[in-house]
């Protein structure tokens, strides 16, 4: 590759990476600014929760379809179409006019997103040769998965600290003028494979939408009104799951009906890559569910401090991806070696939390922080490198489209669960912790009467010194169950690799057995 080519491509490269970073702002600006987009429109939590619904459910489904969409008009056409929905999308939001208004713009957010991933990615896998996809794809991987668990929480969390939430979007619109500059001069440089040999399947893309929109509904939804007590997420659970069954009946008996190409599957690589992208999904949005919401809810540290925390692990993201995709690149390295490496390092990052007290700050935090963001650098890039770089050309869209999928739905269930775990042993550790108060305990008395007497001193009535005793000795309780329950959660994912790495590896060795016997 000539050099003038070689510095166009990379130019190209910068500019879908703040592309998919623009990308990566709508998918975590509700996590850090719920409570004060609540306010300005002026609406209750259950209505809010309609805003982040709509953007997952349309990211969800559009992803799968988004390869439809790259292969029936091209990678080129798609790109651009795909960033300017996200701008209109975001310049509505910072309108802030009414909920109806501002869930339509979120569902604006979420399918221009899924094409964008989609043609981005399918753009660096037919632009740049096979040498060099390992280091082009961890530049990448900084937009698509650095971003949105580390960088722009950090960024959204001080903007809407120090000026409005409507700054998030008005930020995300300012990207534009970067990402064109970088793109437009070499669009002519942009593949625009327009290979589309089937028509649309109506039929099917209903069906999915209406399987996602269901499953996605019980999956975030579902702790909320513990589960099957619940008619709604009982209802909404069989609707899931049967259109999930009436789409996969519709695939295998039309053969007109592809919007998933099932042959994809055939490829064992990709198999194997698409199942540990779903794990480590769930892993990576998990933690990055939990690590916020133990600062926030524990450690009581403000939006911005709570951001600010990740950006250690961020910057460790970045090194460990551009490490391992210098290595494979000019080493020739094999990139499933950074596996087992990327998966013992989050293991103990996740088994370090899980030592994490009320009294921790954020110093305590960064070592752990920062083995889980190498750790995750190593494990993502080995898995995309070699999953997608050897496709098939007529597969390529399909391929990123399913991966990313993977790795979106497995983050989806991992916060699911881990949301619903938390509910669970913080309701199971405060039980336990209240029968262990005696009130006829001596010792427990001298420490209320202890604590009542330095409220007395603080200037409290000295006739509500023990009630407020109390309420201090229980709100104790109260902070020690959150810690026990978050530990507990943390060490959860320690067990989840524990399980999944051996089955992973077992399916591994199947796959080629049953290539051998081929």
């Amino acid at each position: 590759m000539k050099d003038g080519q070689n510095t166009a491509h990379w130019i190209i490269a910068v500019g879908l990476t703040l592309a998919v970073i623009m990308d990566a702002f709508n998918g975590t600006v509700f996590t850090i600014s719920r409570p004060q987009i609540m306010g300005s429109l002026r609406v209750t939590a259950d209505e809010a929760s309609w805003a982040n619904l709509a953007y997952l459910i349309a990211k969800a489904a559009g992803l799968p379809t988004a390869a439809w969409i790259v292969d029936r008009f091209g990678e080129r056409r798609s790109l651009f179409w795909s960033v300017t929905i996200i701008v209109a999308g975001s310049l509505l939001c910072t309108l802030a006019i009414g909920m109806p208004l501002f869930v339509g713009a979120r569902i604006f957010h979420g399918a221009a997103g899924a094409v964008l991933l989609v043609a981005a990615q399918t753009i660096l896998l037919r632009l740049f040769p096979p040498a060099s996809q390992a280091l082009v794809q961890a530049l990448y991987a900084v937009g698509v998965m650095m971003a949105p668990t580390t960088f722009a929480p950090a960024v959204q969390g001080w903007l809407t600290d120090s000026f409005s939430w409507n700054w998030v979007f008005w930020l995300n619109a300012g990207l534009t003028p970067v990402v064109l500059l970088c793109l437009l001069p070499y669009r002519k440089r942009l593949p625009n494979t327009v290979q589309l040999r089937r028509p649309f399947d109506g039929f099917g893309f209903c069906l999915f939408l209406l399987a996602m929109a269901a499953l996605i509904y019980v999956l975030l939804e579902g702790s909320r009104w513990n589960w099957f007590d619940d008619d709604r997420i009982t209802l909404f659970s069989g609707i899931g799951i049967g259109a999930g069954i009436v789409f996969v009946v519709w695939r295998v008996i039309d053969a007109r009906a592809r919007l998933i190409e099932r042959t994809i599957f055939s490829n064992t690589q990709f198999t194997f890559g698409f199942t540990v992208s779903f794990v480590a999904g769930f892993v990576l949005s998990g933690s990055a569910f939990l690590i916020p919401a133990f600062a926030l809810g524990v450690l009581a540290l403000p939006a911005m401090d709570t951001g600010l925390l990740l950006l250690p692990s961020s910057a460790a993201v970045g090194a460990g991806l551009l490490i391992a995709g210098a290595l494979i690149t000019w080493k020739k390295i094999n990139p499933l070696l950074f596996t087992p490496l990327g998966i013992v390092l989050v293991m103990t990052a996740m088994w370090m939390l899980s030592g994490s007290s009320s009294e921790s700050g954020a110093q305590d935090l960064w070592p752990s922080l920062l083995v889980r963001g190498l750790g995750l650098g190593f494990l993502f890039i080995s898995i995309t490198v070699f999953t997608l770089t050897r496709l098939d050309a007529d597969h390529i869209a399909s391929g990123v489209g399913l991966f990313n999928f993977g790795r979106q739905m497995g983050g989806v269930i991992g916060i699911s669960f881990l949301s619903t775990y938390l509910d669970h042993q913080t309701a199971l550790n405060r039980r336990v912790l209240i029968k262990n108060i005696d009130l006829t305990n001596l010792s427990f008395q001298q420490y209320q009467e202890t604590l009542s007497t330095a409220l007395t001193v603080r200037g409290l009535n000295p006739e509500l010194a023990m009630q407020g005793a109390l309420a201090v000795i229980q709100k104790h309780i109260m902070i020690q169950a959150a810690v026990l329950s978050f530990n507990e959660a943390f060490f959860s994912l320690v067990l989840l690799f524990l399980v999944a790495a051996p089955l992973v590896m077992a399916f591994k060795g199947v796959q080629k057995l049953f290539g051998r016997r081929r």
